[in-house]
């Protein structure tokens, strides 16, 4: 790892030991985590065998374990500390889940040297965002190449993922109604959306292209956000505007979280 690599992994670490096993150890925004949960187990199916990359804290994958029951998960993170936390969540479920969820430290760019992994291949992967943060397009597509491995003939990667046209178009919006614009953090790259959907195409089949969080970050970054701007007010995640707007479906594109369904070619 670089310099910037090990700040990005030191940065999830930090987050793993505030937060513990809370939902906010991987994204302040609770009730947009519920949203992006619920919108990635409309693509998965019980039965199934379901890697989870990025798990974090495996606030996730234990969600889609307790819809699924007769689903296998396997949750990787290359923070020790979010998948120390991630074993504590498991070992308070219920043996049902226990027995069918496993939790294991692992790079995305490095799968090949994880011992667990070695022959394995799964009916759907999971990202959430994961991808956006490594370094570059160049990492985020030999990541993408990487998990193409691990796929079962027809098997699919649910790629949810932060692109930076998405976020373009949101802060258009919200320039328009003088807000300032929302900028990337510095320990993330989102990726670049229309390079993303060329390279899909050469090396998967692209079932669908989802804007999945457009309406809650209409309502949540643009509306709220100017209500709250009038008042002299800080927005607050948990302000029950954006519970609604967690309840409503998928509207638009103006937000920068996709789901990219991307089925194996071979």
């Amino acid at each position: 790892m670089n310099k910037k690599e090990q700040q990005i992994q030191s940065f999830w670490n930090d987050q793993a030991k505030k937060f513990k096993g809370s939902d906010l150890a991987t994204a302040p925004d609770t009730y947009y985590r519920q949203l992006e949960i619920q919108r990635i187990a409309e693509y998965l199916k019980d039965g199934t065998k379901i890697l989870d990359v990025g798990c974090g804290n495996g606030f996730s994958t234990i969600k889609f374990a307790e819809r699924f029951p007769r689903a296998a998960f396997v949750g990787l993170d290359y923070s020790k500390d979010l998948v120390h936390f991630a074993r504590k969540n498991l070992a308070l479920q219920k043996p049902n889940v226990r027995k069918r969820v496993e939790f294991i430290e692992g790079d995305v760019l490095a799968l090949r040297k994880v011992a667990r992994l070695r022959n394995e291949k799964f009916d759907y992967i999971v990202s959430e965002r994961c991808l956006i943060n490594l370094l570059n397009w160049e990492q985020q597509r030999q990541a993408l190449l990487s998990l193409k491995k691990y796929l079962k003939k027809n098997g699919r990667i649910i790629l949810t993922e932060n692109t930076q046209e998405g976020l373009s178009r949101l802060n258009i919006l919200r320039q328009s109604l003088n807000l300032p614009e929302i900028k990337v953090r510095w320990h993330n790259y989102y990726m670049p959306q229309e390079k993303l959907i060329r390279f899909a195409k050469e090396n998967f089949i692209v079932e669908e292209v989802k804007n999945i969080g457009s309406l809650y970050y209409i309502i949540s970054r643009v509306v709220y956000a100017k209500l709250a701007a009038l008042k002299d007010q800080e927005p607050k995640y948990l302000h029950p505007i954006n519970q609604i707007a967690s309840q409503l479906p998928s509207l638009g594109d103006y937000s920068p979280n996709y789901i990219f369904l991307l089925k194996n070619k071979s």
